[in-house]
């Protein structure tokens, strides 16, 4: 019985030994063991049975070694190569069933377990159900008494982010009444479907397709089909900012009958800001030119301005604070209204989907 424990507990031991067989030495002197997980030309993650997984800067790492965890190593140009790994000088020797492959360091893109190579690979092609995050938000305001009013505003949005593209839906929906003069005070909708491709590290081509409506402008519906190409002016962990150029048709109808078919320029920027973990600010500015002006007579050309911005804070890993406003403005309004029109709506959200790419 005595000899069957001492058996088991050697399993064990080799066991734990083989599952953090990966020695790391660092340019500092220090020397870690684990297994190492992934390598991203950044940071490599090492799992270790003292601190669970580390991320140690790939500059500061001098040798390492894999004996006993088979990785997947993926080169600059794309080739892939399998077996277990070990450094020599500004080499990296890959040990395959056909031999030992040497890899200079600085052509290693990225190196994984199996398992994460799997999930990395299917990650590149997922189904068009697959890959989907985003999540929604809802205010409401109730007042009764010396004022009868209800305010509610409702908004949604969804990506689907790939290394090669993007698929973006959204929408935002605000209503207000003012039931002692039984009349609306708000009554809007706006929202788009996009498709962005990369063509390559900083530039894309993208397809459009909005719609809105607001009762207080008189407008009954506005179509706005487009396409053009962007470019990924600031991409990083923190800050984002893309710059649009396109052209698109945009076609108005009016509460009076005037409808107006348009030929439409688009330029703009999307903003991204993470201020902190769990705080990030947005910023959308979009001009839309009219290429045909539908009144020939007016002293000013037909354009629109739409300016968004907006900032949300997590509350848990699910529920957001959330703070947006929306300046909207026409060149050429239907007469009786205003050119400009300003919407600021707070409320709380939710998220839902893959935490996105």
């Amino acid at each position: 019985m005595l000899r069957n424990f001492f058996v088991v507990g050697m399993a064990i031991v080799v066991t734990a030994a083989t599952a953090y067989s990966a020695q790391v030495s660092l340019k500092n002197g220090d020397h870690l063991t684990g297994a190492i997980i992934s390598m991203d030309g950044k940071k490599l993650v090492l799992k270790t049975s003292y601190a669970d997984e580390v991320s140690i800067d790939w500059g500061e790492v001098s040798q390492f070694s894999s004996d006993k965890n088979t990785l997947v190593i993926t080169k600059a140009d794309k080739e892939v190569v399998t077996g277990t790994v070990s450094s020599q000088d500004s080499n990296i020797l890959v040990a395959t069933a056909q031999g030992v492959q040497t890899v200079p360091r600085t052509d290693v893109a990225a190196m994984r377990s199996p398992a994460d190579q799997v999930a990395y690979e299917k990650s590149l092609h997922p189904g068009i159900l697959e890959g989907w995050a985003g999540g929604g938000n809802f205010g409401f305001a109730l007042a009764r008494g010396n004022s009868e009013t209800t305010n509610v505003g409702l908004g949604f949005n969804a990506a689907r982010k790939t290394t090669k593209d993007n698929w973006m839906i959204n929408a935002t929906q605000l209503y207000s009444t003012d039931d002692k003069l039984s009349t609306t005070t708000a009554n809007s909708f706006l929202g788009a479907i996009r498709y962005d491709r990369n063509i390559s590290k900083r530039w894309f081509v993208y397809g459009v397709f909005s719609g809105q409506y607001d009762e207080l402008q008189q407008l009954n519906y506005r179509f706005l089909p487009g396409a053009g190409i962007g470019f990924h002016a600031i991409a990083t962990d923190r800050t984002t900012l893309d710059l649009l150029g396109g052209f698109g048709y945009t076609r108005e109808s009016y509460y009076n009958g005037t409808i107006n078919n348009l030929a439409t320029a688009t330029l703009g920027d999307e903003f991204v800001y993470k201020i902190t973990k769990t705080t990030t600010f947005t910023q959308n500015l979009y001009y839309l030119p009219s290429l045909n002006n539908p009144d020939p007579t007016a002293k000013v050309s037909n354009y629109r301005v739409n300016f968004t911005a907006g900032i949300a804070t997590k509350l848990n890993s699910w529920l957001t604070a959330n703070a947006n406003f929306l300046d909207q403005y026409v060149s050429q309004p239907v007469r009786g209204n205003k050119k400009n029109n300003v919407i600021l709506t707070t409320g709380l959200g939710f998220t839902l989907g893959a935490k996105p790419k």
